[in-house]
């Protein structure tokens, strides 16, 4: 058997130059996956932030149509006004509203006003020459999602046109 005096020696005589090699590849594979890994993190940290932007933007579009329906249901009802009517001027009434789902933690209320008289709209201005009134009402939506903060509010003015007294 051959005798060698340095380590080197025996693995040139193998064939392969591993005195010369510095691990340059092993470097710079690693920077690679260091890379990679940074950009994996910032895409699944921006997903993230994208999924949170989108569940905001759909509560507060619920948040929303419920506070227009609650709004809507409180003037399309004619015992409502007349409720409010009743109630006297500028006297809120809170009106229930059975309609609106609460399944995902949706509460909504509907405040109904009745904020004064005036000329009836399409009839003549003068005195006692159309014979009608017209009531004119407030009604506020508010709709929430106590669990994720959101909340809208809904105001719609309406009248009603009614003999004059």
């Amino acid at each position: 058997m051959m005798q060698y005096r340095h380590q080197s020696q025996k693995l040139l005589r193998c064939g392969r130059n591993f005195v010369t090699q510095r691990g340059a590849a092993l470097l710079v594979s690693m920077v690679m996956i260091f890379m990679l890994s940074i950009m994996g993190a910032s895409v699944m940290r921006s997903s993230t932030l994208e999924k949170r932007m989108a569940t905001n933007a759909i509560q507060s579009s619920a948040t929303f149509q419920a506070a227009e329906s609650a709004s809507n249901l409180a003037l399309n009802k004619p015992l409502n006004l007349t409720v409010a009517y009743s109630a006297g001027l500028n006297e809120e009434v809170v009106l229930p509203i059975d309609e609106v789902q609460d399944d995902i933690g949706l509460e909504s209320r509907s405040v109904l006003e009745w904020v004064g008289t005036g000329a009836a709209p399409g009839y003549s201005l003068g005195e006692g020459t159309s014979g009608f009134e017209g009531l004119y009402y407030v009604s506020t939506g508010v709709s929430a999602i106590d669990a994720a903060r959101s909340q809208s509010t809904v105001e719609q003015g309406a009248y009603r046109i009614v003999p004059a007294n």
